[in-house]
């Protein structure tokens, strides 16, 4: 121990021993010494001794011990807390008058000098937080340099010391934007006292955490990365150390990592930022906690921008009203009070509280732009249009180049869009420069990179239509294709972005470009397939592209590449299923060459699809983990992407056992591609099919059908729908199937029918392609002719789910699980043939390959956990569809509904073939036809190779004929096999239909999915 150290502990000592005796003026006085001469402990104790209330009954001569300047101490640190606790400005005030007084008045060698200057600094830099005074913030620089001189090289306290100087240089330069001081700082004092050993821990995190604040406000004065980088470094090095009261320290490594995460288009940053942040929304000091609501808030913000996670929207909104619950223990009139309080206001109602803020804020203060920014946003979304313009116009000058240069004239960019048409006047080329400028900040990353050049390409194109300068077209083109192109942006504006691309490139008769914004449009559809994604939000996203694959497969053809055509429709359709499919095959492959990889791939990918507790964090991390993962891998053993697009080489496969018919709608161009054993490709086009006449025909045919399902239908209502279907079989034949057959030169009728798939498009999903064709209306009016008499159909969402049911190996020796329901005890209907239909799966299959849930016994839980065991599966129930609500459909059980989510969340290996005897099992919602959202397709991703379903309610008496004849024409010699599921479903609706060729409306629902 040397001679310093020795002396501390004495002192300490001393110090501890009065305190024993309530001698707290002496105790003082030795600790004070103790803390001087560099004792670890002393500098605690001094604290505690300054806000010690002395007892009633203790007479004030407990301090006489104390010399003049530490009474003066002690008194400035009991207004301070006084201040602090009321907001009351007069005490802290005198708590500023009574630190100067203390320092003043202590000898140079006074022990407790270091701790008086370091008192006064610190109240200094309040009172400058509070009010924004120039004067405050000089003289507590000035304070806190002198803290620092007084105290030796190697002393214990200078790591405080160095922060205290360290964070008020950074309040300067911001109010200054003069990076030299801070930067001299950095190097001369801040770095070398981190690169020395010692000091108390606490201390060193200070430090550190201080350090990434100012390395942080570089990073947004100089927009450097490097800074961002070594700002992440150092928060995390404070945060890992601290032990208690971190709640600052995170507040900083938050907003580092929410600024590097908006510029660099990172999620993974951002989710680091919430995962740090939340913990400080608990902290003690409720500055620190506002502080945590408020970068919570921004964090949220800006991965739901880059996400489109609705939960993230939702949970942003929750800091916004965490923060107003937060902002009553702050001082309520003090500038940062009021600028919190006008970024935690709901935009309308923003205008005062932004305005409040101003008020009171310095005309230099760094944030002052801000501010102004969220004035105007607040005052556009009052309606209040001019005054808003005007508002943004004074934060673009108040900004200038600085750091919240992008977000004024972001602001004023978007107040300009549409400002005419409220009668404001607007400066020749305001618009397109504000977007220019913002542009030209606007790193390629960061995540407004699309929405800025969205915008400098709207002013563009605008000025293009009025003055017909090509110049300008061809610079707006290039601005949408550097939108499209922007990786951190969220992927709806890039979307938005190439979908204006693709249109404005093929309007002035660029096929090539738009075919390259069409392609790029459909690439970006795939990301919505991303895990992070709840469901509903994929959902919701897909809406806005939903028509993009077939705009783009149609300008394919037009351009003579129809391989390519078929691959844009495979990438762009199916996306919440493809990548599951995707995901099966490739994960086989690459457990071949890359066993470890593939299976962490394979446990990330059962947590989240199988595991209802994961919370949203939670399922971002692995959802990012996996996206790392799956970036890592090299191409699979065939050259092809790992889980990327499918060649068209993989996919003609599926054409291997017969034609499959792609039928693409599109306001372009409508045909039938045809892919040929072989992998050859023909193209029908179909003059006579257009999207208006195709939804027509679709509407109509749904809204007769329904009304004929009532229970309340009359005979004229049915006849309508009977004559309903009518018609449209004899339209899909005409405009489609006939077209089709006479390309392939097949006959219209054989003795033995070839196999042929189709694969529809838009609102043609919904509609009984397999049956098209001219059937009698009223008996023996005329010969039937139509496709169940040429070929035996079946149908798939996409070729790449056909080639994986091909791949898998049909069971030997299947059982079967069949779950029947004639009452679900829930309200539904009596359905009377279910018990018939039981009798004959039990006559033709045989009791032991047949497991049987009936009625009370086929509830969710039962069906999930017996669903694995058995190959094959037949539900004879109810089934629900929700037209209106994309994912809203599935089969009505005992206790619940068990959902097509439910169902694909299922991973059924020895899976082969399901019989769905209910209502609406393959008709999907009608806002997204090419996502193939029906229970079908759901139990084919669960596993099933084969699925038979219906396309609307089916007759409860034909229900348990068809069913009964399929599995009797699958039944031969060597037992029941799935491999003739599809000619079984042929020839079991044929007899149903040679008992009422009049009637579509009963034997045209039933369907087969698969191979």
């Amino acid at each position: 121990m040397s001679v310093d150290e020795e002396q501390g502990a004495d002192l300490y000592r001393n110090g501890v021993h009065a305190f024993a005796k309530r001698r707290y003026g002496e105790a003082f006085h030795w600790f004070s010494r103790a803390h001087t001469a560099g004792h670890p402990e002393a500098a605690d104790w001094v604290y505690r001794l300054t806000r010690i209330e002395v007892e009633p009954d203790q007479p004030p001569s407990v301090w006489e011990s104390a010399t003049p300047p530490v009474m003066l101490y002690a008194a400035a640190a009991r207004a301070y807390m006084a201040s602090t606790a009321t907001g009351d400005g007069e005490l802290m005030d005198r708590a500023v008058a009574l630190n100067r007084e203390a320092v003043r008045s202590a000898p140079a060698d006074h022990p407790a000098r270091p701790l008086m200057l370091g008192s006064l600094r610190d109240v200094l830099r309040e009172q400058y937080e509070r009010w924004g005074r120039d004067e405050d913030l000089t003289e507590a620089i000035d304070t806190a340099y002198e803290a620092l001189r007084v105290l030796p090289t190697g002393h214990y306290a200078r790591l405080r010391a160095t922060q205290g100087v360290l964070a008020l240089a950074n309040a300067r330069f911001q109010t200054t934007q003069a990076p030299d001081p801070l930067h001299s700082l950095l190097e001369e004092v801040v770095r070398p006292a981190l690169g020395r050993p010692g000091g108390p821990p606490e201390d060193r995190a200070a430090l550190e955490s201080s350090l990434c604040s100012s390395l942080l406000n570089l990073a947004r004065d100089a927009d450097e990365d490097r800074y961002l980088d070594e700002a992440v470094h150092w928060g995390r090095a404070a945060v890992d150390r601290a032990t208690v009261g971190d709640g600052l320290f995170r507040n900083n490594l938050g907003a580092a990592l929410t600024l590097r995460g908006r510029r660099r288009g990172s999620v993974d940053d951002l989710n680091d930022a919430v995962e740090v942040l939340f913990p400080a929304l608990e902290d003690d000091d409720g500055k620190h906690a506002s502080l945590a609501a408020t970068s919570l808030m921004g964090a949220l913000s800006t991965r739901a921008d880059m996400t489109e996670r609705a939960a993230d929207r939702r949970a942003a909104e929750a800091m916004g009203r965490i923060l107003g619950v937060t902002l009553p223990a702050m001082p309520g009139e003090y500038p940062e009070t009021l600028v919190r309080a006008a970024f935690a206001a709901d935009r309308a109602d923003g205008v005062d509280p932004a305005l409040r803020a101003l008020a009171v804020m310095p005309p230099t203060h760094v944030d002052r732009p801000l501010v102004q920014v969220r004035l105007a946003q607040a005052l556009g979304s009052a309606g209040r249009h001019g005054e808003a313009v005007d508002a943004a116009r004074e934060a673009v000058t108040l900004a200038g180049r600085g750091k919240h240069a992008l977000d004024a004239n972001r602001a004023l960019g978007k107040l300009l869009m549409g400002a005419e048409e409220h009668g404001v006047l607007v400066r020749e080329d305001e618009r397109l420069t504000a977007f220019t400028t913002a542009a030209e900040l606007c790193p390629t990353t960061h995540v407004a990179r699309a929405e800025v050049m969205l915008g400098k390409a709207a002013a563009l194109f605008d000025r293009f239509y009025s003055d017909g300068c090509e110049t300008d077209r061809r610079a707006a083109v290039e601005a949408l294709r550097a939108a499209a192109e922007a990786k951190g942006s969220p992927v709806q504006d890039r979307l938005f972005a190439s979908q204006v691309w693709t249109g404005e490139a093929r309007e002035s008769g660029d096929l090539a470009e738009a075919l390259t914004g069409a392609c790029t449009a459909v690439a970006l559809l795939r990301e919505y397939g991303w895990a992070g994604l709840d469901r509903a939000d994929q959902v919701k996203s897909i809406q806005q592209g939903k028509a993009m694959p077939r705009e783009a497969a149609a300008l394919a053809l037009e351009a003579g590449q129809p391989e390519l055509a078929v691959e844009l429709l495979e990438q762009g359709r199916s996306v919440l299923w493809t990548s599951t499919l995707h995901l099966r095959t490739d994960l086989a492959a690459l457990a071949a060459h890359d066993p470890d990889r593939a299976a962490e791939l394979e446990r990330i990918r059962t947590r989240l699809a199988g595991d209802d507790r994961l919370d949203q964090e939670e399922r971002l991390r692995l959802a990012r983990r996996w996206q790392r993962l799956v970036s890592e891998v090299q191409p699979l053993p065939d050259g092809t992407e790992f889980l990327g697009p499918a060649p068209f080489e993989k996919l003609a496969p599926a054409a291997d056992a017969g034609p499959v018919v792609i039928v693409n709608i599109s306001t372009i161009r409508c045909d039938a591609i045809i892919v040929l054993p072989g992998g050859g490709i023909e193209v029908v086009e179909l003059p006579g099919v257009d999207v208006p006449g195709i939804d027509a025909i679709a509407n109509t045919y749904l809204s007769h059908l329904d009304d004929a399902m009532a229970p309340d239908a009359d005979w004229n209502t049915h006849e309508c729908a009977r004559h309903t279907v009518h018609d449209t079989l004899e339209w899909l034949w005409d405009r489609i199937a006939l077209p089709v057959l006479e390309r392939l030169d097949w006959p219209t009728e054989s003795a033995d029918p070839p196999r042929l798939w189709w694969c529809p498009t838009a609102s043609l999903t919904i509609l009984p392609l397999h049956a098209a064709g001219r059937y009698p209306r009223t008996a023996g009016h005329r010969e039937p002719v139509g496709l169940p008499y040429a070929a035996v159909s079946s149908y798939t969402t996409t070729l790449s789910a056909l080639a994986d049911a091909r791949r898998r190996p049909e069971p030997t020796d299947p059982a079967l699980l069949a779950v029947a329901l004639t009452d679900t005890g829930r309200g539904h209907p009596v359905l009377p043939g279910v018990a018939a239909e039981l009798q004959a799966l039990d006559r033709i299959l045989g009791r032991p390959r047949l497991t049987v849930l009936a009625d009370e016994a086929a509830t969710t839980a039962a069906v999930r956990h017996r669903l694995p065991e058995h190959a094959w599966a037949h539900f004879a129930c109810h089934g629900w569809l929700d037209m209106t609500a994309p994912a809203g459909a599935g089969l009505c059980l005992r206790d619940r509904d068990l959902s097509l989510l439910d169902l694909a969340d299922l991973r059924l290996d020895r899976a082969d073939l399901a019989f769905l005897s209910a209502c609406h099992t393959r008709l999907g919602a009608g806002e997204l036809p090419d996502e193939a959202v029906h229970t079908a397709a759901a139990l084919r991703i669960a596993g099933f190779r084969h699925v038979v379903a219906t396309l609307w309610s089916i007759n409860d008496g034909a229900a348990p004929k068809v069913a009964a004849a399929f599995y009797r024409h699958l039944s031969g010699a060597d037992g029941p096999a799935s491999t003739g599921a599809a000619r079984a479903l042929h020839r079991a609706v044929a007899e149903l239909r040679a008992e009422d060729l009049t009637d579509p409306t009963v034997w045209v629902p039933f369907v087969h999915d698969g191979p």
